[in-house]
């Protein structure tokens, strides 16, 4: 892929002279041009795309896949091949709106309350329900920033802020922090959770490894339907790795706990069957 790319771009559309010592012939970019738009040393692309460069720094492939003009699925791809990993942001902040706006439309459907926000916890897109958890219907710009420091949060809204929500949050508005140094909200947020008294001791506590919180059942009461239970599932789209989905199932205290899904006995079988497969 990245050989093919290199053919399509021309050393004049990156103000390179094409000048060859040895009288390549072939066309676009060489290695040794990458090389030199990189500021490395010779041979350090090429190593990359023969797969044999250790642990390339994140901020080196960025570099390369903008040069090479790469679309975000094939960001998504070489960042993968190159570190075993998802990027840890877009390409291109311009293609984040027809995402967004697509799970805007997603997120409208459920009927349970669901948001999409980035990973410092700013709100882009919520539905309907959502609204209807929050006192006056009111949501918040940002989810980290009302569960650690609002009044409605820590006194109405997040039963048992003390002991069941502060603690495993803080923690994410760390991890978060160490992650993305340069993020203004998360460095405003690290500011303010060691300035405030009540989050100042968890966020400079041992690190806990604890960074989302994806499973999670909290109490929570309801503006509308009362006392109750919160469970969180929260998930990364693919296209979109610096976005967040969170859907939250809402349960009253007088409702019953929902019972584990049984698989059924074909889906039983088929793994039965993929066992023994693996064992032949």
């Amino acid at each position: 892929m990245l050989s093919e790319r290199r053919a399509l771009i021309t050393p004049e559309s990156v103000d390179i002279t094409r000048g060859d010592p040895r009288g390549r012939k072939s066309p676009g970019l060489s290695q040794a041009h990458m090389d030199q738009l990189t500021n490395r040393s010779p041979g350090t692309y090429g190593k990359l795309e023969r797969g044999a460069l250790d642990n390339p720094s994140p901020e080196y492939l960025y570099s390369i896949a903008t040069i090479l003009k790469l679309t975000e699925q094939e960001w998504n791809s070489f960042y993968g091949y190159a570190r075993g990993e998802q990027p840890p942001f877009l390409l291109s902040r311009e293609s984040q709106a027809p995402v967004l706006h697509f799970w805007m439309e997603v997120v409208e459907g459920f009927k349970s309350m669901a948001y999409v926000c980035d990973y410092a916890g700013n709100i882009l897109a919520y539905n309907e329900p959502l609204a209807r958890m929050f006192p006056n219907q009111r949501v918040p710009v940002n989810s980290l920033w009302w569960i650690l420091f609002s009044d409605d949060a820590r006194n109405k809204v997040l039963m048992d802020w003390e002991n069941s929500w502060a603690p495993v949050v803080v923690p994410q508005v760390r991890a978060a922090a160490a992650q993305h140094r340069d993020n203004p909200t998360l460095l405003h947020l690290k500011e303010r959770c060691l300035t405030d008294p009540r989050t100042r001791g968890l966020y400079r506590g041992v690190p806990a490894g604890y960074t989302h919180p994806d499973g999670d059942e909290q109490p929570l009461f309801h503006a509308e339907l009362g006392p109750g239970w919160v469970t969180m599932c929260v998930s990364a789209p693919l296209s979109s790795p610096e976005m967040r989905l969170f859907l939250l199932m809402f349960r009253r205290n007088d409702e019953p706990r929902p019972k584990k899904p049984i698989l059924r006995p074909r889906i039983h079988r088929n793994l039965a069957e993929f066992r023994e497969g693996l064992k032949v």
